[in-house]
């Protein structure tokens, strides 16, 4: 993914003097095991973050370079035009504490009940308030499943890291339909499906993968995972 600064003027994570963001990696299968892989305990494709100022690059991306013909499946994107689109986001209930969460539940049992099942309600707020599903650069991380144990820290200096980009599997699901832009909902199974899926990326079992860098440094290995 390459994104310049000029078309997404509330993206606050370009380093001084710099313009253009590049999150590159490599389509084939890296344990997470391995050597100096950047990864919390899964398995995905190696990624680098690159920022670069245009004026240092001359001619030489005036021609896009031809996508690799080989990689895992689901790691290979089909070559795409980004549209970037502000969105407002609040973050995932679980990272503002107990204490909210609490009041996010009673506001939704109260106000979103199921009919059939009155001890049941719908989780509005994390569907279609927190945390927008999809392909994204900055705002606020998705919800890892394995819980939140405080913010993402650099391995290598401690400081907390910088959620940069969600890479992911679908645009949104039968639970954050809210998120899908207007009028594909009503568009024909096909059209939805080049919609929901347009990069052609699927990470794990349909996952999405979260992009972090060192706020002190960039030459600190970049985390991801799979959420």
């Amino acid at each position: 993914m390459q994104v310049y600064a000029r078309d997404v003027p509330w993206y606050d994570g370009f380093p001084e003097g710099m313009d253009i963001l590049q999150i590159l990696w490599c389509p084939f299968q890296h344990s997470y095991d391995a050597r100096g892989v950047p990864y919390n305990g899964i398995a995905g494709p190696w990624v680098q973050v690159r920022y670069r100022h245009t004026a240092d690059l001359g001619d030489r991306f005036l021609t896009p370079p031809e996508p690799v013909a080989i990689g895992e499946p689901g790691y290979l994107p089909a070559p795409c035009l980004l549209r970037p689109e502000p969105v407002t986001e609040y973050p995932h209930p679980g990272v503002l504490g107990e204490e909210f969460e609490a009041r996010v539940e009673e506001w939704e049992m109260a106000t979103f009940p199921d009919p059939d099942y009155p001890e049941e309600y719908e989780s509005r707020y994390s569907w279609d308030l927190s945390t927008a599903p999809g392909w994204k650069l900055g705002g606020h991380e998705p919800w890892n499943y394995q819980g939140y144990y405080g913010p993402v820290r650099c391995g290598t200096c401690g400081s907390e890291m910088r959620f940069v980009a969600a890479i992911a599997s679908r645009e949104w699901d039968g639970g954050t339909k809210s998120w899908a832009p207007v009028g594909f909902l009503e568009g024909s199974p096909r059209d939805r499906r080049q919609c929901q899926e347009p990069t052609d990326v699927v990470l794990g079992r349909g996952e999405t993968m979260r992009i972090f860098t060192c706020s002190r440094s960039s030459d600190h290995p970049v985390i991801s995972d799979l959420m």
